[in-house]
Parts: C-alpha cells; sequence; structure tokens
C-alpha cells in the first residue's frame, strides 16, 4: 500500500530548499504588505524582505512571542473579512485566547497536510474513524481531519469529547477501527469500559488511536509511560499528533513511529536555545520556531512555540525526507528549579504514571517562604494510602530527581474538576502558582 500522498514529501532535500526559499521571499513580502505588525517589527529591527537572500537570513529577523500575539492579536491579520472562510483560536491554557482566522485557501492546504499523514497511518475506505476531541468552542483541529476523511472516502463518527459509555457503545457498533482523542480521554474510556464489564482488545474493533495534547514518547523518542499504559490498555497501534492552534497543523507519525513529519513546503523549521536565541543544529535539544510559508490570513514568522524538543533531517524508512520533531521535553516557561535541579512537568507526569494506583493528578508549583520553587501534587489513586504516597516519592526522585513538598489524596473527580476549571477544552494538569515580576 503506498503511504505517500504527495510526491512533495519525499523531494530532494535540496530542491525542497528552493522552494522553501521562493515562498520564504514571497510570505516576508506578504507579511511586509499586509500586516501592521510585521511592517513595524521589520522596520523597527531596519530589515526589509528583499535582505533575505537565503535561508541562513532568516534568522536575522526577531522572534514572534506569544505574548505579542496576545498584545497585538488584531496586527496579525493579512485580510479583510470577506476573505475569510473559518475562525479559530487557542485554548488559552497559557494565556488569554487570541483570535486565528482561516482563508479557503488556508483552510485548503491544512486539508491537504491532514490527507498527507491520514495516508501515512494507511486509512482507507474500510476504515471507521471516530473523532473524539472538541469540535466548539472555536476549535478548528478536528472538522478538518472530519472534511479530510470523507474525502478519502473513509466513515466518519463525530462523537467529540464527554459521554464514555456512549462512546464505547457506538465504538462497538459501528465497529471503529481508529480514535482520534486525548490520551486522557483513552485512559477515562478504558476505566469506563471496566465499569461496564467490556473487554477493550476482545469486543472492539479499534486498531489505531492517533492522540493529541500530551507527549507520549521519552527524549530518545521511546514510549513513555503514559503511552505504554494506553497501549496496554487498548491492545492497539499508537501514533502521537503534535501541532497548535498558531500552527494551524498537526505533525503526525509515520508507521515507522521515529518522529513526527514536518510539511517542509508549508513550513520551516528551526530549534534555538531559548536563553540566547541562537539557532541550533539538527539533534540538539532547544526551543521550537516555525515559519509559515503560505498562510494568508494569519501567517507567523519565527514564532518561539515554547516547547523544548529537537529536530530531525535524516532520511526515514517510510521514504520521506522532511524533518520529524521530535519528543517534547517540556515548555520553556514551565521550567522549574527544586533545590538546585532543573526539572519539567512533563518529567513528574512520566513519575507519576508509573505508579501502580495512580488514575489522575494534578501537578502545582508555587513559591515557598524563601522565594524557591515547589511542588505540591494533588493525586488520585486506589491503593493503601501510605504504601502509594511512599512509592510516588521514591518514584518522582528517582525520575525527576527532585522531592515533592507536598503530596494530597483527592478524588478522579475532584482531579477533572481542577483540569477543567477553567473552561479550557484541554485537561490543565500543571498549574504554575509560582511569584512572578509582573510582565
Amino acid at each position: 500500500m503506498n503511504r505517500i500522498h504527495n510526491p512533495l514529501e519525499k523531494m530532494n532535500p535540496e530542491k525542497m530548499a528552493v522552494l522553501q526559499l521562493e515562498r520564504l521571499q514571497r510570505q516576508l513580502s506578504y507579511v511586509y504588505s499586509h500586516s501592521s505588525f510585521y511592517q513595524k517589527k521589520f522596520l523597527d529591527a531596519g530589515i526589509h524582505p528583499s535582505d533575505i537572500k537565503n535561508l541562513k537570513d532568516l534568522e536575522n529577523i526577531p522572534f514572534t512571542t506569544k505574548q505579542e500575539l496576545r498584545d497585538h492579536n488584531q496586527d496579525f491579520f493579512c485580510v479583510k473579512n470577506k476573505d475569510i472562510v473559518d475562525i479559530g483560536a487557542s485554548t488559552g491554557t497559557t494565556g488569554r485566547p487570541v483570535i486565528l482566522p482561516l482563508t479557503k485557501k488556508d483552510w485548503d492546504d491544512n486539508i491537504e497536510c491532514v490527507k498527507r499523514f491520514f495516508t501515512g497511518l494507511g486509512i482507507h475506505q474500510e476504515d471507521i474513524v471516530q473523532l473524539s476531541v472538541a469540535f466548539d468552542q472555536l476549535f478548528s483541529a478536528a472538522t478538518p481531519l472530519d472534511y479530510a476523511l470523507k474525502d478519502m472516502g473513509a466513515t466518519v463518527a463525530r462523537m467529540g469529547p464527554g459521554n464514555p459509555g456512549r462512546q464505547l457503545d457506538i465504538m462497538k457498533q459501528l465497529g471503529t477501527t481508529m480514535i482520534f482523542a486525548t490520551p486522557g480521554f483513552m485512559l477515562l474510556l478504558a476505566e469506563e469500559a471496566k465499569e461496564l464489564g467490556l473487554n477493550l482488545k476482545q469486543d472492539l474493533n479499534l486498531k489505531k488511536a492517533l492522540l493529541v495534547g500530551q507527549s507520549l514518547y521519552t527524549q530518545d523518542f521511546k514510549p513513555n509511560e503514559l503511552c505504554r499504559r494506553i497501549r496496554d490498555l487498548w491492545g492497539v497501534e499508537i501514533f502521537s499528533d503534535y501541532g497548535s492552534m498558531e500552527m494551524f497543523a498537526g505533525f503526525v507519525e509515520c508507521k515507522q513511529h521515529r518522529g513526527h513529519h514536518v510539511y517542509s513546503d508549508f513550513f520551516i523549521m528551526e530549534i534555538i536555545d531559548p536563553e540566547t536565541g541562537q539557532t541550533l543544529p539538527p539533534g540538539e535539544l532547544g526551543e521550537l520556531v516555525f515559519t509559515h510559508l503560505t498562510r494568508e490570513a494569519t501567517p507567523f514568522v519565527r514564532f518561539r512555540h515554547g516547547d523544548i524538543t529537537k529536530l530531525e533531517t535524516a532520511p526515514c524508512a517510510c521514504g520521506r525526507t522532511t524533518p520529524r520533531i521530535m519528543a517534547t521535553v517540556g515548555r520553556v516557561d514551565q521550567m522549574l528549579k527544586i533545590r538546585g535541579t532543573s526539572v519539567y512537568p512533563e518529567q513528574i507526569e512520566e513519575a507519576l504514571l508509573s505508579v501502580e494506583g495512580v488514575s489522575s493528578y494534578v501537578i502545582e508549583a508555587y513559591t515557598d517562604g524563601y522565594g524557591s520553587d515547589n511542588i505540591r501534587l494533588k493525586v488520585a489513586f486506589q491503593g493503601p494510602a501510605e504504601t502509594i504516597i511512599s512509592n510516588i516519592q521514591k518514584t518522582v526522585k528517582a525520575k525527576a530527581r527532585i522531592k515533592p513538598d507536598q503530596i494530597e489524596r483527592i478524588s478522579s473527580q475532584e482531579a477533572s474538576r481542577i483540569w477543567f476549571s477553567e473552561g479550557s477544552r484541554k485537561p490543565k494538569k500543571f498549574w504554575d502558582k509560582r511569584n512572578k515580576p509582573p510582565h
């Protein structure tokens, strides 16, 4: 079965670089002419689009930050209302949500990218795909999947999130072969199935799970505890989807499971040192930065995404020659310094998930009376409290190299209430309550 949707996915990297430069120069001229934000940004930096003669010159352009996007949201818009066909918005989990409009071309480009990764996953007309993520609150990620799958001839069940009992019933009735969901929802479905006496591996026809919202891999792209737990419960092949509303794209693993393939004809990806801003070579860990090459409504140039990851550029065994975004280690603004040890919330999550009996959790960072970072854990678990709390302390110490200051037992319902207490469509499991200087 051919798993390459578009020949551009396996284009010679040197030829792709020529295409990228051509599109980059056109895009920079476009944003300079149409975006009041970028015109001012370029003028303030003493840069004109004509100064960019090669891809290396892109490094001379200042970064764009999420705070700038929040503060000057509408100054990024490059088109009039009559050209907009869809309105999306960021989740707002790390700040005020921003509006992200799309033109028909933006929408079609995204559909093309979705078809590429579904082809890579081997989706065909016999597949029944259950979409169990949000379709509301200006969340534009699920709807393109719906469009693309139908255009490819697959059957789509638009379930949205929530109501695990009905989700399982529909999954069983239809013989769903693939689900698109969050990792947390897959665990919730497994708990519901257990209560209903449903055998996930024998009573269902599920073969694949495309999961979004949390990292499923360690730094060397080995399945982490969350990935292993879901895989063991369901007995399905798991694929990770990496992306954001700002990108308006999802980058997905192929069947080789060697990273998230980038669409190089639509994006330029960089990895930078988050402290110095210096561009780092492939294979080195740093902050992800992206530049749109074709976006019309709200294009971004050197947008600091905030995630700590790395790029791999060696050709993949699947035949694609595009770079791959590897596992996310953490976020720049969420790094904690606990008694001299640097740690990311994801490392603490990995430790918690490996403790038998733990079902859900909330991680809180706060500033203690000495002005230092500290960690408070709120954990839902089944079993003897003394034993499990002791295991949590030992495991967090072993895997994250820190000792939590406090561990509090809560119910799964309380954990879920905290996750969604701010109205976010994604579960907020890390709460940063540290004292910070005013912006």
